[in-house]
């Protein structure tokens, strides 16, 4: 087998495992309308539900609000 087909093909392989691995989310909701906020009612919160279904942990990086 050619060097390069054979880098290509390790290659694949790898990024297929990956991919079987990959943590997966599920949410509840994605998205959440607050209507219309008044100043002076103060802070408003909402927590978003989430489920790991995969089967590694979860990372939650760089999380924005929008």
């Amino acid at each position: 087998m050619k060097p390069a087909k054979l880098i290509f093909t390790i290659i694949t392989c790898l990024l297929v495992v990956s991919l079987a691995a990959a943590p997966e989310i599920s949410f509840n909701f994605l998205t959440h309308d607050f209507g219309d906020i008044k100043e002076e009612d103060g802070k408003v919160t909402y927590n978003f539900d989430f489920t790991n279904t995969g089967d590694e942990p979860l990372k939650l990086i760089k999380v924005k609000a929008s």
